[in-house]
């Protein structure tokens, strides 16, 4: 049943602001906090969300790393900037990922967001039919003042609905580099206003983050595919597990390293039905390879095109090389226990940020 929700003024498009807006809100999961009016209204936040997917677009076809600053922050600009200068070496790539269909925008009481930065969050499909679409897109905007234009900061990806027999799976995450737990998330808790609960211990939740960056820094095949702090499965202990194993492959010939570092802006955190926390953190993965006793290596394949492109030397041989990547990880984080991780892009596909090297 749809409730009325009072916007009370914010930004059309990416910047400005308009009079205030009565809208309609579908209302998801409740809680019994008392109703208060959101930040601004779901038809401005779908404006704000179309706007940038057109500029984006735009930008990305131009290879033009300027006109994506104007709608993106955080990691995510910093991963379209990246990407602008490995399109400029691929001519035929137009580099637009995906057209994201259905969004539902997600605002946040405005006593959650007293000051700023203010953020929203919308929930996109990447399927053409995004009613069946099972994935889910989790799209992060922010306000950063009075004033200033909204701008996304980050994407993860996430299974949010479940199962439909005889449907299509959408795998659009992939696009993004993205795996996805196959099991989904509780719905986004809502209040009485229809506006979008934050997590009361959003500070506490998000140290998840620097968690996951210890577990995930280590050099293979050494890294320790248990912890205490993850739910083991395809996206913690296997995903470490992967790693140590194509160490395994070069014949112990190279030194492969993987450190993690917290980066980009503190995301919102959402409360969930079940009483579970969706942290979303941004990191910056350095991969530092090394030839033993003067061995050399070669990048093969396609999720290592754009590191080649980074190394502006096109296809070598390499004594050593640092990449600095963007990851972004999304987890579900209990009042106690482990988290789990919902997706992740954290492979060799994700955003290459930089590279160097020293050639044979």
């Amino acid at each position: 049943m749809g409730v009325a929700v009072v916007a009370v003024g914010c930004a059309v498009g990416l910047a400005g602001c308009t009079s205030a807006k009565t809208d309609q809100k579908p209302a998801r999961a409740r809680s019994s906090a008392a109703p208060v009016a959101v930040a601004f209204g779901k038809e401005q936040a779908e404006k704000v969300f179309n706007q940038w997917q057109f500029e984006r677009k735009n930008a990305l076809e131009r290879r033009d790393g300027d006109a994506i600053a104007v709608v993106e922050t955080g990691a995510l600009l910093a991963e379209d900037q990246a990407w602008v200068k490995v399109l400029r070496t691929q001519k035929n790539d137009k580099g637009w990922p995906y057209a994201s269909r259905g969004p539902e925008v997600f605002l946040p009481a405005e006593k959650d967001q007293p000051g700023y930065p203010r953020w929203f969050v919308v929930v996109s499909r990447g399927s053409s039919k995004p009613d069946e679409a099972r994935a889910g897109a989790v799209n992060y905007f922010t306000q950063e003042g009075p004033g200033a234009g909204w701008k996304a900061a980050a994407i993860s990806w996430v299974y949010d609905r479940p199962v439909k027999a005889g449907k299509h799976e959408d795998d659009s995450y992939r696009w993004d580099g993205f795996e996805v737990r196959d099991k989904e998330i509780a719905a986004f808790t809502a209040d009485e206003a229809g506006a979008l609960v934050l997590s009361p211990t959003a500070v506490e939740d998000r140290k998840v983050c620097g968690r996951y960056a210890e577990y995930m820094s280590f050099t293979a095949p050494d890294g320790e595919p248990e912890s205490a702090d993850f739910v083991p499965g395809e996206l913690t202990s296997e995903l470490v597990k992967w790693y140590n194993a194509a160490h395994e492959k070069d014949l112990d010939l190279t030194t492969k390293r993987y450190a993690f570092e917290v980066a980009g802006v503190e995301l919102p955190v959402v409360r969930l039905a079940d009483g579970k926390s969706l942290v979303t953190c941004s990191f910056v993965r350095t991969d530092t390879w090394t030839g033993r006793g003067g061995a050399w290596f070669e990048y093969d394949g396609r999720p290592f095109s754009s590191v080649e492109a980074m190394l502006g030397a096109g296809h070598q041989k390499w004594l050593s090389t640092t990449v600095r990547r963007s990851v972004t990880v999304a987890f579900e984080v209990p009042p106690q226990g482990p988290a789990d991780v919902l997706g992740t892009n954290n492979s060799f596909a994700t955003r290459v940020l930089s590279a160097e090297g020293t050639p044979k």
